[in-house]
This record gives C-alpha cells, structure tokens and sequence, in this order.
C-alpha cells in the first residue's frame, strides 16, 4: 500500500494497535507538541479550554504501569484535586470512551480515559481486556508519555491527543493553533438518512485548497457528530476520516 510521508506518521499508531495483548515494562518519553495532519499542515496541542460542561462519566481504572526509571511527576489523574479557575478547566473531569481505529482494511479497538483538571490534560490507553499501553500528560507547555517498550520508539500516541482536541476543543482554539489549515464548522451533508438526530461537521482544508477554489475541494479532515438534541459534545458519537490516509477513528462514550 502506497502512502506519502504525512499519512505514514498517522498510521503508525494504528498498526501498532495489532499487539493488543501488550504486557511489560515502560518507558517515560517526551514528545512534540505539533503533529502534522498534511504536508504544510500542522496541529499543535492547544492549552485547556474553560468552558468545558460537567462530565458524568465514570473513569476507567488508572493503569499503573512498572518502569525502570520512576517519573518525577505523577499522573494528571492521580493529582490534587484542587484547581485555579483561571486558568484551564474548572473542575477535575473524566471521560471514558471505546476508541475504534482503521486503516484501509486493518481495524483496531481500545478504551481510553481523558482526565481534564488544572492546566493538565491526561490520556490513557487500554486494551480492550484492560491492559496498559500508555499514558499521555500535557501541562500546557509540555508532553510527556509513559507506554509499553514493545510497543516501541515509533508509537506516535500524541496524534490520538491531538485528534481528540480536534474533536472537543471550541472551534477559536483550534483555529489558533492551526497552521496551514482552516477550520470550516456546520451540519453535514445530507447522506440519506432520516434526520433523527442532530448531524453537525467540523472540516479541515488546507489553505492551497481554499485559495485555489476549485469546486473539487477535498477535506483533509472531517469530523461528524451524531447526537440527540440536547446531549452535550461529550455524549455524541464521533466520527472522523482522513480520506487522503484512508484513516477512520470512531469514537463512542462509555
């Protein structure tokens, strides 16, 4: 299969996905806070919106994952639970999710649990029998990873993080930090269904694309949400598709 260079790097971590069954020791990594969605297209991890609703969501069980090297820090989710209301979330929140991953005819399932509090945003991964596979912290400023050695230097587990700001993010943020891209926000289009629920897109074009305005504009990203009126962001079932890396990620609450 044919891939260019900014596909590959999304890629990655869905094939790693295939040694589902991973046990073992970690390893503490730092890692870039821009992942690259195109070629001159980035996305950099945006600091924590304030605006955030209270999430009911119960939190998967925190994965203690044994390291040769203890951190100097300990998870987001095992921090104090108090915060400043100026500056990030209000108040320490968790969302449990079932993550389905796939790429071209590969598909991969794991759970995830996203914890907000303070500046600090938390990304856990699970297998779908509960093992560890890794563990993402971003202070606002810098991100750090815990995850399974087997599943070696090249997991690129930030692009799942910067996925999931894509999603939940307001959209004044994610334009902020977009570069080489703009964000286009509204209801999808019509594919046939009956419109039971409330349908609405977030699309990523390139800004060759925009500028060019040819009536062949090609999303880089899209990302579809389906949910019943009034269900908060966090209660919808998302979907997003990168057709240029034949790269799908579902994403349903638990």
């Amino acid at each position: 299969m044919l891939l260019n260079l900014n596909a590959k790097w999304l890629i990655i971590p869905a094939l790693l996905l295939a040694s589902i069954g991973l046990t073992g020791c970690s390893e503490l990594l730092f890692r870039q806070t821009c992942v690259g969605l195109a070629k001159d297209m980035r996305y950099c991890l945006a600091p924590l919106p304030h605006d955030f609703a209270p999430a009911t969501d119960k939190p998967l069980t925190q994965p203690r994952i044994k390291s040769t090297t203890e951190p100097t820090t300990k998870p987001a989710i095992m921090a104090s639970q108090q915060t400043d209301s100026n500056t990030g979330v209000s108040s320490p929140q968790s969302f449990s999710q079932k993550v389905s991953i796939k790429v071209g005819k590969e598909s991969h399932e794991l759970l995830t649990q996203l914890e907000l509090e303070g500046e600090r945003m938390t990304l856990v991964g699970l297998a779908p029998l509960g093992q560890a596979l890794f563990t993402l912290v971003y202070d606002g400023n810098t991100l750090s990873s815990e995850q399974s050695v087997l599943l070696g230097d090249n997991f690129k587990a930030e692009y799942l993080m910067a996925m999931m700001q894509l999603i939940y993010w307001p959209e004044q943020s994610i334009r902020a930090h977009l570069e080489g891209g703009h964000l286009v926000t509204g209801l999808c289009d019509a594919s046939g269904d009956s419109l039971v629920n409330t349908s609405s897109c977030r699309q990523i074009y390139s800004q060759d694309t925009l500028i060019s305005k040819s009536a062949l504009q090609t999303h880089v990203v899209q990302i579809r949400y389906q949910q019943n009126v009034g269900d908060a962001l966090w209660q919808a079932h998302i979907s997003l598709t990168m057709p240029q890396a034949k790269f799908e990620l579902e994403i349903e609450p638990i």
